[in-house]
């Protein structure tokens, strides 16, 4: 049996995404789609599937699914399965990249929202303190300027072609460099404090590996001095007390962070997103974890996710399958 399980919460027409899916690979097959509500539905649906879309398994769990194929994240974070466990189980785990366009967007929105300062003056004329014409301090062009994007997947270079229309210098940082487009420099992750000292934005878009983690660190912020830092990667690939402190003490001119290492347990649950205090401090736009979300990229995702899956049942190639790197 063609069974599928849904372990998040899924669009009110995954049944007909499914089946969208099948007409475009020429599946003819039934899928059962089974989607779970509860623990005790969670356990038998997993001993029935051969693909489920979740964004976690734990060891017990993965016991459970004797035929489990495919694991398809709805997203592209993963940085929650040890791949290699999957790997050892012969469990594929694959993300989608579907939300590239709806991530750069947020993360150039970002980055002219600290060039433009427009969340500080909305929060001060809101209290009836002026900013620009009436004051001193001034916002900036972004056209001319240089912004360093730290990850080159498809989200970063979809950002540098946003960059590049407004006029921007555009430079790389990959761990196997190699001429894209719309980049006007690419240096390896061991020129990484190179390419920083030379740009006036920083956008991370990495994903979380062994690699990465930690990787933007005191050192990293000490050649960000009077700069800008924008992250809509993974949070944890920041040292969280080393941003905290470049931002108080103003090494940093701003940043704007949308990933965190803090999250609620629970849909709307009260949490910061960090143990220390970034909402005392008035140098920082902090958003929600909210970039890779747009109407388009979550329809986009689970359409992708379903025939991913097909390709699956079908015996064909799938896409975007992680590697034991992490991505």
């Amino acid at each position: 049996m063609n069974t599928v399980g849904i372990f998040l919460p899924p669009p009110s027409n995954a049944v007909e995404m499914f089946e969208k899916a099948k007409e475009a690979e020429g599946f003819k097959e039934e899928i059962s789609i089974l989607i779970s509500r509860s623990e005790k539905e969670r356990k038998e649906i997993l001993k029935e599937s051969i693909a489920i879309i979740a964004s976690s398994i734990s060891s017990e769990d993965l016991e459970l699914a004797k035929n489990l194929k495919l694991i398809q994240v709805p997203f592209v974070g993963v940085d929650t399965f040890d791949v290699k466990e999957l790997t050892r189980k012969g469990v594929a785990l694959a993300n989608v990249h579907s939300n590239a366009v709806t991530v750069a967007e947020y993360a150039f929105g970002l980055l002219l929202s600290l060039a433009k300062d427009f969340v500080r003056s909305d929060r001060d004329l809101r209290k009836g303190y002026w900013h620009g014409w009436m004051g001193k301090e001034f916002n900036i062009e972004v056209q001319g300027k240089t912004v360093c994007i730290i990850g080159l997947g498809s989200i970063g270079k979809k950002i540098a072609e946003f960059a590049k229309a407004f006029g921007m210098h555009v430079i790389g940082v990959k761990r196997n460099p190699q001429s894209y487009p719309n980049v006007d420099e690419v240096y390896g992750t061991e020129d990484l404090l190179k390419a920083v000292e030379k740009s006036h934005f920083i956008i991370s878009v990495l994903p979380l590996t062994d690699e990465t983690k930690g990787l933007i660190d005191k050192n990293v912020f000490n050649a960000m001095k009077d700069k800008y830092f924008i992250n809509v990667g993974r949070g944890a690939v920041v040292n969280e007390e080393d941003l905290f402190v470049a931002l108080k003490t103003h090494i940093l001119r701003g940043a704007a962070i949308d990933t965190w290492w803090n999250y609620p347990e629970k849909p709307m649950q009260f949490a910061y997103p960090s143990k220390y205090p970034f909402f005392a401090i008035d140098n920082i736009v902090m958003t929600a974890h909210a970039g890779g979300f747009s109407a388009e990229s979550v329809k986009r995702s689970w359409e992708d996710s379903a025939r991913n899956i097909v390709r699956l049942l079908m015996g064909k190639p799938l896409e975007n399958i992680i590697k034991e790197a992490g991505y």
